[in-house]
């Protein structure tokens, strides 16, 4: 794995990342002079594999990852030796291309950004676990972890969850901003008018010092959350999709929903309720700003939670549901099954080693309660997320409620029609970003410039979006394979309700 482990080593300049081929065996090291001949052999029969990826569950020798990666090393001392090559996004793409370039992966590897299992593994480059792990590796996660086309192929399991249910929008509210204000501080808002109202009285009161509304406007990418949770309860909402409406099988930038959510911002804006900054703020400054009390509201993803008490831990807030227009309670669909994770590399000359750090470690109950523990997001493991012994903060309480009260199992593109995944990777993600410019650089726009209309701006986003929907398919029909704007589209689906089994039957 020389190349890799060059290419890694130069662009972190960190001595403990230079490793040696992949999954290799023993110590090319000089043999101890005199030394006994067994522990000659013992060196020789050690076997090393190397784990990469950018998961922050690596970063540090604290980590959940590295936690577990210790105690399994101390465990089997002197027969495996797991090390790990943690490395910024931006950096393991560019790594882990190279690898692949020269058929030089690591024996357990991440999906790099542009990438979905669904590619690797037609590419060649992984494989399945099925063999290398325990008859029940698969029993211990929740039902819905494991789908084909999305990380099943052909009855062969590629890759585990990493995480559990993830909601991408909910409303963290500051509580002592809210009480230096006059406001209830276990009142959130739950109506637009509330959110906008108790926003101008804090912004009136804070006189230019502290705000009601604050958003990291500088990563532009993630602002499709903010809509998408404000228009929650009035258009069906998958939480991996935003801006795309499975009911009805199209993009929904342009819904009368979508556009007045944009017109409340600007109304908040003209009002003077949010941070000026915020059109410019990258998601770490928003977090340390809103934890040090200067902003009430921020709506944002699970993981602002645990980055708030990480980086300002005598912060006082909680979380909620976004504030709704008609004041409803919303719900977000969602899927288990991820199209990105971690595999055992095809050229792993120790696959079975790597599929016992898998089931043993890396996808074992210990590892996911350390993640849960660390306070991240929940796990693919329901009987842990129960355990209220592992929550690491009294705000964990309110983070499970939500993902319990709020979310339901949503309906799949690809277990309905696993050819649905290549339209996808055509798109890059349904989000589009290859669509210039991304709804969240739009939205920054008219909020800072004031002018452009809203309908007009959304409606011309939307149609782009609809038509690159529509060009992917008919591109991936061409090259043979059988798939259909219809395939994106479940009438049938209730988001108050888990989607069953029984629905996807009903389908026509």
């Amino acid at each position: 794995m020389k190349r890799f482990t060059t290419i890694a080593a130069a662009l972190l300049l960190t001595p403990a990342l230079v490793l040696t081929g992949c999954g290799a065996s023993g110590d090319k090291g000089a043999s101890p002079a005199g030394g006994d001949k067994a522990q000659t052999e013992a060196k020789k029969e050690m076997v090393t594999i190397k784990v990469a990826g950018f998961s922050d569950f690596f970063k540090g020798d604290d980590s959940p990852g590295m936690k577990v990666v210790k105690d399994f090393n101390d465990k089997y001392k002197g027969q495996i030796n797991v090390v790990v090559q943690y490395m910024p996004t931006s950096q393991y793409s560019t790594a882990i291309q190279a690898a692949i370039a020269s058929n030089d992966l690591p024996d357990i590897f991440l999906t790099p950004q542009g990438m979905d299992l669904r590619q690797i593994v037609k590419s060649g480059w992984a494989k399945p676990l099925d063999e290398y792990v325990s008859k029940n590796f698969k029993d211990r996660f929740t039902t819905g972890s494991f789908e084909d086309g999305v990380n099943v192929f052909e009855g062969k399991t590629y890759s585990w969850p990493l995480g559990g249910q993830n909601m991408r929008s909910m409303l963290y509210y500051n509580k002592k901003v809210m009480r230096d204000a006059g406001l209830d501080p276990n009142k959130p808002p739950k109506t637009w008018d509330e959110l906008r109202q108790m926003s101008k009285v804090i912004a009136d009161k804070g006189k230019g010092d502290v705000y009601g509304l604050i958003f990291p406007g500088g990563e532009p990418i993630p602002m499709d959350q903010v809509v998408m949770g404000l228009t929650a309860s009035a258009i069906p909402t998958h939480g991996d999709l935003p801006g795309f409406n499975l009911k009805t099988g199209k993009y929904v930038f342009d819904s009368k929903e979508w556009t007045d959510a944009v017109k409340l911002l600007q109304a908040m804006k003209k009002d003077g309720s949010i941070l000026p900054s915020s059109y410019s703020l990258k998601a770490p400054e928003a977090t340390v700003l809103f934890g040090e009390n200067k902003a009430a509201f921020f709506i944002d993803a699970r993981y602002r939670m645990w980055q708030v008490k990480r980086d300002v831990p005598n912060a006082e807030f909680d979380m909620s549901p976004v504030p709704q227009q008609d004041g409803k309670e919303p719900f977000y669909g969602y899927t288990l099954a991820s199209r990105a994770g971690y595999m055992i590399s095809s050229n792993s000359k120790h696959p079975e080693v790597a599929g016992k750090f898998i089931d043993e470690a890396f996808a074992s109950k210990e590892f996911f309660k350390s993640t849960l523990q660390s306070g991240v997001s929940m796990t693919p493991i329901d009987e842990l997320n129960k355990d209220k012994s592992l929550y690491p903060y009294p705000e964990f309480n309110t983070f499970y409620n939500l993902h319990m009260t709020e979310m339901r199992l949503g309906p799949s593109t690809t277990k309905r029609n696993p050819n649905t995944a290549n339209v996808i990777a055509e798109l890059g993600e349904m989000r589009q970003s290859k669509i210039k410019p991304i709804f969240g650089d739009l939205l920054i726009t008219l909020l800072m410039e004031d002018k452009g209309n809203v309908d007009s701006v959304l409606k011309d986003y939307n149609s782009k979006l609809n038509a690159g929907l529509q060009a992917a398919i008919d591109k991936v029909n061409k090259s043979g394979a059988e798939v259909s704007l219809n395939d994106f589209t479940f009438p049938n689906w209730d988001p108050a309700k888990d989607y069953t089994d029984d629905m996807y039957k009903a389908l026509k």
